[in-house]
């Protein structure tokens, strides 16, 4: 009987004494992205405790780019990566399911942000027939920005046959082209902020994504359609998260460019003097049809692809 007594009052004291309250468990999320401000959404909401939030538990990881991305995903190694949209078309082409899940960056006509094509201040090119028997770095030559640059030439009356294209990285474009190793180079502010300002040594010679289309997207958001199938709940959170903070950042350049400037190991001065990528929170099938058709123009995709085969409806919302 009194050990009876003794439990029955244990038990009453644990009920009306406050419990401490339980970890909420979050679904585990790996992703990842191009050390950049292209994909920077994803930096900005782990800083700012959105996953967490939206009970995701992320493992956030740092690749060179997009096409490893994609590999990484078929791999299975990761759920959710940043990549742009042609090479996500390619893929599709191949026979990998991918899908975009969530907005991330636009091109704006009036935007000055990328796809500058540079020439020396003092260089002779000033129209896109001067590119006829020029070298042009790109940063690589089944890209996005070298089929920009030959469209910018056909709808300017210009044979892109015969300009020579070569693959420089982006740190290495703005030398070349001062020094004289290459005629002129597709760059961004990201990586060449000073281009075409008072006293640089480039001057912007076209903006060739204006070429593509007036906007439209150039990456976004993407993960296998298995992955989305079996995972809708954290697919959901995940997009919701990218949106809120598409928002943020577009409205927090100052806030954002400390998170930045941390997460590529640079200092926030020189982050906070470059001009950001602006941010959508949605993708529509009109915003990623023009990079897959300027694929299927070049050679990159075999046959057209209508965007809607690649655009999952969550990115749509």
């Amino acid at each position: 009987m009194q050990r009876r007594t003794f439990l029955a009052t244990g038990a009453a004291i644990a009920l009306s004494t406050p419990q401490p309250a339980r970890a909420q468990t979050r679904a585990k999320l790996r992703l990842a992205l191009i050390p950049s401000d292209f994909a920077a959404q994803a930096w900005y909401a782990k800083d700012l405790g959105m996953f967490e939030r939206a009970g995701l538990d992320v493992e956030l990881s740092t690749i060179s780019n997009g096409a490893a991305i994609l590999a990484a995903l078929t791999a299975g190694a990761l759920d959710v990566g940043f990549s742009n949209i042609v090479a996500v078309a390619v893929a599709h082409e191949k026979g990998l399911p991918f899908a975009f899940i969530a907005a991330a960056v636009v091109h704006n006509s009036d935007d000055d942000v990328s796809g500058l094509l540079a020439v020396a201040s003092n260089s002779p090119i000033r129209t896109a027939k001067d590119l006829e028997g020029k070298t042009i770095a790109v940063s690589g030559i089944n890209e996005l920005a070298a089929m920009t640059i030959k469209h910018y030439m056909e709808i300017n009356a210009a044979d892109p046959s015969k300009a020579r294209f070569i693959e420089l990285p982006f740190g290495a474009m703005p030398e070349a082209v001062r020094s004289g190793r290459v005629d002129a180079a597709s760059l961004n502010r990201t990586t060449a902020p000073t281009i075409g300002k008072t006293g640089d040594p480039l001057r912007v010679l076209a903006n060739t994504y204006n070429a593509v289309a007036p906007r439209w997207s150039t990456s976004a958001w993407v993960a296998t359609k298995d992955w989305i199938a079996k995972h809708p709940t954290e697919a959901q959170a995940f997009t919701g998260v990218m949106r809120q903070a598409a928002i943020w950042g577009n409205a927090h350049h100052r806030e954002s460019a400390a998170i930045l400037a941390r997460a590529v190991n640079e200092p926030v001065e020189q982050v906070e003097a470059v001009q950001r990528v602006p941010y959508i929170t949605s993708l529509t099938p009109a915003l990623i049809q023009p990079p897959i058709d300027l694929a299927v123009k070049y050679g990159l995709l075999h046959a057209p692809l209508a965007a809607a085969e690649i655009l999952d409806p969550l990115a749509r919302a």
